[in-house]
């Protein structure tokens, strides 16, 4: 085992290298973009010896009849936007996969790994890792355990172990602010938010800390991920 994964806190016996955990399975991927897919997967199946299977999408592993087989899921949100993750954290929260699930993300953010794991995730993986510490982690999933970057450990609250705040409804929010706060979930900049609603950009940024306020949200990821 790695020395970053003897960070984890894993409260029983099972290790993270039993190949007994990979026996009979399959690990299924999911990428939209077919050449990214494709170098995952040649990745991943060189550090495996179980069948790694990809899919598009959520929808077509639940439809296909080679997801029935899969241990585990790798959900790749590499490079995703906002409204991307919005989506697919609803999907994890409503079971979607009905396996557990490993998400791959661009970048190492303690917010939205946080988010993944309360939405149901089992691993979150950023690409600023290395690939032997990102199989040791998988292998640790499918053996039961939950992943996520040790460094994360040191941070206040976290993946919502602690009591939460209770958000705020969104019906506390005016309509601009409901069009502001769509606008941000797709990513786009206050200027181009200005633009498209026929406001001044300062407007634009008096509603966002007015939103960021009623909704006790951090930023604008954050607001995001709420609503």
């Amino acid at each position: 085992m790695t020395p970053q994964l003897e960070k984890l806190d894993v409260s029983d016996d099972r290790t993270c290298t039993s190949t007994d955990a990979e026996k009979d399975r399959t690990i299924a991927l999911v990428e939209s973009r077919p050449f990214l897919r494709e170098c995952i997967r040649r990745n991943l199946q060189s550090a495996f010896s179980v069948p790694v299977v990809t899919f598009s999408s959520l929808s077509e592993l639940g439809e296909h009849p080679r997801g029935a087989s899969a241990a585990l899921v790798i959900l790749s949100l590499i490079e995703a936007s906002r409204e991307t993750w919005a989506n697919a954290l609803k999907d994890l929260a409503d079971g979607v996969s009905r396996r557990p699930v490993v998400t791959l993300a661009s970048t190492n953010d303690v917010e939205l790994a946080r988010a993944t794991i309360r939405h149901g995730a089992k691993g979150y993986i950023p690409l600023t890792m290395g690939l032997d510490i990102a199989v040791e982690a998988i292998r640790f999933v499918l053996v039961g355990g939950t992943y996520f970057p040790p460094d994360h450990l040191f941070a206040a609250d976290q993946i919502g172990l602690s009591p939460q705040k209770t958000p705020q409804p969104l019906g506390i929010l005016s309509g601009r602010e409901h069009s502001v706060v769509k606008a941000i979930k797709e990513g786009k900049s206050n200027k181009v938010i200005a633009y498209e609603l026929n406001m001044c950009e300062s407007t634009v940024k008096v509603h966002v800390r007015n939103v960021m306020k009623k909704l006790n949200a951090k930023n604008r990821t954050d607001v995001a991920m709420r609503t």
